[in-house]
């Protein structure tokens, strides 16, 4: 989900360079993956009901990207704490500041560990997002739920087939964009 993006990146970046803030952000963000994900949407449903926003798509999307803020922040710190210090010395020598160096050395040499966390993110929330459904969101969870409680076992069988085709192509879609926007030099040749 673009959202989670949206979130994370900036989070893992912000805390890359700062140990101690790292450890404070990894251990909150793992505490909230730790809350089952059904439990997850339930509060969501309770915090939110006050401003009316209680049901329907905005718990859903909520639950959703706190469920993937941990993936995505932890490779995002990962990845930029990886580069080479040798290479940020050199990168330091030819004159570039703290803002070059991030965006013209850091970043290209950390797309493939960031997308894996994205990727892992994405895929994990198609899965949770199933229990969008009984929050009033609609979705794909609608075909499993329904057919538990009716005891038909060809409606939960398409909901869980779609639901893991789902998974599978948004996947295969984002390992399409990571070899798209990974620099030529990092590309394992196969």
């Amino acid at each position: 989900m673009p959202l989670s993006i949206l979130v994370s990146v900036p989070i893992g970046f912000a805390v890359s360079h700062r140990p101690k803030l790292q450890k404070i952000v990894l251990y909150f963000a793992s505490i909230l993956m730790t809350i089952p994900s059904l439990a997850l949407f339930g509060i969501m449903v309770v915090v939110l009901a006050p401003v009316h926003l209680g049901i329907g798509l905005t718990p859903a999307v909520l639950a959703i990207v706190i469920y993937s803020l941990l993936p995505i922040i932890r490779n995002t710190i990962t990845a930029l704490n990886q580069v080479s210090p040798k290479m940020i010395e050199a990168a330091r020598g030819i004159g570039l500041n703290r803002f070059q160096i991030l965006f013209k050395i850091k970043l290209p040499l950390s797309i493939p560990v960031i997308m894996a966390g994205v990727r892992n993110a994405i895929v994990l929330g198609v899965s949770v997002a199933t229990y969008a459904s009984l929050v009033g969101a609609g979705g794909l969870g609608y075909f499993i739920f329904s057919g538990i409680s009716r005891t038909n076992f060809q409606m939960v069988l398409v909901g869980a087939v779609l639901v893991s085709i789902l998974g599978i192509g948004v996947n295969y879609l984002l390992l399409v964009f990571e070899r798209i926007v990974t620099p030529k030099g990092l590309k394992v040749k196969h």
